[in-house]
């Protein structure tokens, strides 16, 4: 199973509108799922062995970005 996704939050409260913070939790934990990945400027790509095991770790980076904003925009 191969996965591209991109997550980011949107209506966050910071003054600059950054979300480099809220993308770095989700890309540690797609790094500390031990999955083969890359990312991209674009995407991140994830390779797994199962649909259940990849979008696990698609839903847990889903939710690392959730506190960052009052909602969450997945791709």
């Amino acid at each position: 199973m191969l996965v591209a996704f991109s997550v980011a939050p949107s209506g966050t409260s910071g003054s600059d509108g950054s979300v480099h913070d809220a993308v770095a939790a989700a890309v540690k934990v797609v790094r500390d799922s031990g999955l083969p990945n890359r990312t991209s400027s674009m995407f991140t790509e994830i390779e797994g062995p199962d649909w259940d095991t990849v979008m696990d770790v698609v839903k847990r980076a889903t939710e690392a970005v959730a506190p960052f904003g009052s909602r969450v925009s997945l791709v």
